[in-house]
């Protein structure tokens, strides 16, 4: 068997992947620092009951130009995941992270540091975010696939590798408080995007390394 060697457009893709994946992050983690609206107090406690809960998101991100993507990722914890999206595929695991260009492909370790980009991609704590997080606002009760949800809306604003990142989502929150869907709009490295997130929780998820 041929190894399969990670090229150029590969690494590019992981890199913009991952900078999408910040939107998909920021919306579902972020939350205010300090609760002190009844907005913030239900948001704050839908993000705390989702980070200790192991769930699914499938997103759907597009550009100015009206071009589309998509990625789903799911989540075992913040350090354990796996991201299929149009430009490959990811394990991202504590002992490491792997890549594949396809479904069927060979996995691959990136030939760079994946970690040390994580490591500013992906916050090691709420916090890291809460800190970024203003304007926390109620819409009230949205009606979305005939189903009655709270709507809660926030700014976000932080750097990432340098680049600032900025993003509004509006999170969507169902009767048992668990966040069901989001909606952003964010500008990173001069790109503007829009994105539409469902969330799906499911206890059977596990992350585990390609040869275990």
């Amino acid at each position: 068997m041929v190894a399969h060697h990670t090229t150029g457009a590969e690494l590019m893709n992981l890199r913009m992947t991952l900078m999408a994946m910040l939107f998909a992050l920021g919306a579902l983690l972020a939350a205010p620092a300090m609760a002190q609206s009844d907005a913030e107090k239900v948001l704050y406690a839908a993000y705390e009951k989702m980070l200790g809960t192991k769930f699914s998101t499938s997103a759907v991100t597009t550009d100015a130009k009206g071009k589309q993507s998509r990625a789903s990722t799911d989540f075992e914890s913040i350090e354990r995941m796996r991201i299929v999206s149009d430009g490959g595929s990811f394990l991202i695991l504590p002992q490491g992270v792997w890549m594949r260009s396809s479904a069927d492909g060979e996995w691959t370790k990136p030939p760079f540091d994946v970690s040390g980009m994580l490591k500013q991609l992906l916050p090691r704590s709420l916090s890291d975010l809460r800190a970024n997080a203003k304007n926390v606002r109620d819409e009230g009760q949205r009606t979305i696939d005939g189903q009655s949800l709270r709507a809660i809306t926030h700014d976000l604003d932080m750097k990432v590798m340098g680049i600032s990142v900025s993003s509004t989502t509006t999170t969507f929150i169902d009767a048992d408080g668990r966040i069901v869907r989001s909606e952003s709009t964010g500008t990173a490295m001069g790109r503007k995007s829009a994105t539409v997130q469902e969330v799906r929780y499911d206890d059977s998820i596990r992350i585990t390394a390609p040869d275990a």
